[in-house]
C-alpha cells in the first residue's frame, strides 16, 4: 500500500517555522546588541560615577571654590587645604594709630608726649614689637636733629649683644633719652606741683585724680 503524499499545507509548515526562528535569533541578537531596558543606562552611567570617585577618593565631599571641574573632581588634598581654610579663624588686625611726632632734642618737654606715643605704638602690636631692639629702631627713626646725632653712633654698632647695651634695652634708651634731652628740673617741678595740688570748689574729682596721677608718674619715672 503506498504512503499518503503530504498535502501542501504540511509542507509550508516547517517551512514557516524555520524562517521563524531564523528571523527571531535575528531579532534577538539585535535586541542584545543594540536595545536596552529600561534604567539600564541610568545604572550603567551611575557605577561608572561610583568608580570615579572611589578612583580620586573624594565620594560625597563637595568640590573646594576655585577647585577645577574636570572629569575626575578635586583632590583630597584640595578638600583637606579647603576644610583647614573654612575651620581657620579670620586675622586679627590691630586698629591703625598715629604715628609718634618727631623729637629733635630742643624742647625738653616734648619727651614726656614722645616716650608715651611710642608706647602706645608697642602696646597696640605686641607681636610686632616683642624685642627692645624693634622698640628701638623704630622710636630712632622718628629722632632729629640733635637726638638724631646723638643717636647714630649706636646705629653704626647693630651687631653689639650686650643687654644692657642701649639698642638692646628700652629701658636704657628711655632712661638717656630723659637724661639727656629732658628738663634737668623736672622732678622738682613734680614735686612742687605735687604739694600744692588742691581740689578746687566745684571742681570735678576724675580731674584731680588725673592731675595726681600724672603728678605721680612724672616722679617716679624721671626720679629713678
Amino acid at each position: 500500500m503506498e504512503a499518503a503524499e503530504p498535502s501542501r499545507e504540511e509542507e509550508r509548515g516547517p517551512r514557516r517555522s524555520n524562517s521563524f526562528s531564523g528571523v527571531s535569533g535575528g531579532f534577538s541578537g539585535l535586541s542584545r546588541t543594540t536595545f536596552k531596558g529600561p534604567g539600564e543606562d541610568g545604572e550603567e552611567e551611575e557605577e561608572n560615577s561610583v568608580e570615579e570617585e572611589e578612583s580620586n577618593g573624594t565620594e560625597g565631599v563637595p568640590a573646594p571654590v576655585g577647585a577645577s571641574q574636570g572629569t575626575g573632581g578635586p583632590t583630597l588634598a584640595q578638600c583637606n587645604h579647603f576644610i583647614s581654610d573654612s575651620s581657620r579663624p579670620p586675622a586679627f588686625k590691630t586698629p591703625s594709630m598715629k604715628a609718634p611726632e618727631g623729637f629733635d632734642g630742643t624742647q625738653p618737654f616734648k619727651v614726656r608726649s614722645f616716650i608715651p606715643s611710642c608706647q602706645l605704638i608697642f602696646h597696640n602690636d605686641l607681636k610686632q614689637f616683642s624685642q627692645d631692639r624693634k622698640k628701638f629702631l623704630y622710636s630712632t627713626s622718628f629722632l632729629a636733629g640733635r637726638a638724631s646725632k646723638w643717636i647714630e653712633p649706636y646705629l653704626s654698632n647693630l651687631t653689639h649683644q650686650d643687654p644692657n647695651y642701649l639698642l638692646n634695652s628700652w629701658k636704657c634708651f628711655e632712661s638717656q633719652l630723659f637724661t639727656l634731652f629732658g628738663d634737668p628740673n623736672e622732678v622738682r617741678k613734680a614735686e612742687a606741683e605735687f604739694d600744692f595740688l588742691r581740689m578746687k570748689e566745684g571742681g570735678h574729682v576724675s580731674l584731680y585724680i588725673s592731675d595726681f596721677r600724672s603728678l605721680v608718674s612724672r616722679i617716679e619715672e624721671w626720679g629713678k
